[in-house]
């Protein structure tokens, strides 16, 4: 768990240096129709937060295995508006959430790292399986926003 933490931590200092390149309008420019904006990306990762801050948590006192359950993560972002919604304030928002994922992961004592979430197929994960995805899942994202980072030369396009 603590490289989970420690990956956490780093994000929460890379991630928002990496998304001062991109201006309002590069931020929210959608790449295709029905694809997330790098703006509504995060705001995904804020919305992922949220749902694994609660199972991070409850996990921890009900009863075991947890029952994991999922979200229409296009609805989420569409209600939070996050394409209308500065990227400064959205960056703000994810860093505060995964500061205090980092913090509850970090007091969660090591006997219950193991404890039991069941997926909805069946099959079950443990508590550190689900910290670790939960990284995975937030690169898999960059990578996304990696993708649409404005190019070199384009000025209009870059924060000044």
């Amino acid at each position: 768990m603590e490289t989970t933490i420690v990956q956490l931590n780093e994000w929460v200092i890379k991630l928002p240096k990496k998304l001062e390149l991109f201006s309002e309008t590069a931020a929210s420019n959608r790449p295709a129709p029905k694809k997330w904006s790098p703006k509504e990306i995060v705001g995904h990762l804020c919305d992922s937060a949220i749902h694994n801050l609660q199972r991070f948590i409850n996990v921890q006192h009900e009863k075991n295995p947890c029952v994991l359950t999922s979200y229409k993560q296009d609805e989420w972002v569409e209600l939070q508006h996050y394409q209308d919604t500065p990227m400064a304030e959205v960056v703000a928002l994810w860093c505060s959430l995964n500061k205090q994922i980092a913090s509850v992961l970090l007091y969660i004592p090591t006997k219950k790292h193991m404890y039991q979430f069941e997926l909805g197929d069946g099959k079950f994960v443990s508590l550190e399986w689900l910290a670790k995805d939960y990284i995975a899942h937030l690169e898999r994202h960059i990578k996304q926003i990696d993708a649409q980072m404005p190019l070199g030369g384009k000025e209009d396009e870059k924060k000044t």
